[in-house]
């Protein structure tokens, strides 16, 4: 989670997409996330708990707060579900969901099935 933040400070926009779950990757709007992350002024990340769910799975809770080009403060509370693969860590977007039946490989590539693996988090 902290490398997200900080790539979204950097404007670093390759490694969010690259760190979000590759199923979902095609769906994400880069230029938005460009322009959110370029326009924005970050004022902090603020970790509240990370629960570890078996070998692959973590529940990550937080806050975010930014400042926008026009000088309004926000905060952005979230908690984002991440799975482990063999390249590392992905963030598993909530605004595209995993579209999978029980018994369908699941959609993290994990080689398990969607009931067995990513589907009880969800």
């Amino acid at each position: 989670m902290r490398s997200r933040y900080t790539a979204y400070v950097l404007g670093n926009v390759d490694y969010l997409i690259r760190t979000t779950l590759p199923i979902q990757q095609s769906a994400l709007d880069l230029e938005a996330i460009r322009t959110w992350s370029q326009t924005s002024q970050w004022l902090g990340l603020q970790v509240e708990s990370v629960q570890k769910l078996g070998e692959q799975h973590a529940r990550i809770s937080f806050r975010v707060n930014w400042m926008d080009a026009q000088g309004n403060s926000h905060q952005h509370a979230e908690t984002s579900l991440f799975v482990h693969l063999a390249q590392g860590w992905f963030f598993i977007d909530p605004s595209y969901p995993l579209k999978a039946s029980r018994n369908d490989p699941c959609p993290c590539n994990s080689g398990q099935k969607f009931k067995k693996c990513c589907a009880p988090y969800l």
